[in-house]
């Protein structure tokens, strides 16, 4: 039987968003650019966040990863006013991996189901895949901006570093 293309299109954003947390240096995960509100990491924690709080819930089930989480990383926060640690790069990313076959397994069969509790105009779990594959594009789409904006940065620092050095 084939994969439903809500399972597939989920699992090929989540192996696009890991690979550009992979590809991501430590040192500039943390930094949130001037334009932006937000950093990769915090990107990152509430992409599982999101898929977490918009899944399970709506199978009548609780969340699977850790509740502290789900206030460090929930729309309208930021870093800046983070007061709790938040979790390690690498453990927000082995809970990203974790949970694309947790969602998946969750979800079978279930996609016309309705949910637990509507969420916006959406009353099915197929719904929410699609709001949550549109969502983890857009915060994709955001770390590529900011990473990019980050090389920028840091490329013009170099370049005016070795102007000085030479005047």
């Amino acid at each position: 039987m084939r994969e439903p293309i809500e399972f597939k299109t989920f699992r090929d954003l989540r192996a696009q968003t890991l690979a550009l947390a992979e590809s991501s240096p430590l040192e500039i995960v943390d930094i949130v650019p001037e334009g932006f509100n937000n950093s990769i990491r915090w990107n990152l924690g509430h992409i599982l966040v999101a898929w977490d709080h918009g899944i399970f819930p709506k199978l009548g089930e609780g969340w699977r990863i850790p509740e502290h989480y789900h206030y460090l990383f929930p729309k309208g926060t930021r870093p800046s006013e983070w007061t709790a640690e938040p979790p390690t790069y690498s453990e927000i990313l082995e809970k990203l991996r974790s949970q694309i076959d947790d969602i998946v397994a969750a979800s079978t069969g279930k996609l016309d189901a309705p949910i637990a509790q509507p969420f916006l105009r959406i009353k099915k779990l197929r719904g929410m895949f699609n709001f949550h594959n549109g969502e983890e594009q857009h915060h994709l789409d955001c770390m590529v901006r900011i990473k990019h904006a980050i090389e920028i940065k840091t490329m013009m620092e170099m370049q005016s570093m070795h102007a000085d050095a030479g005047s």
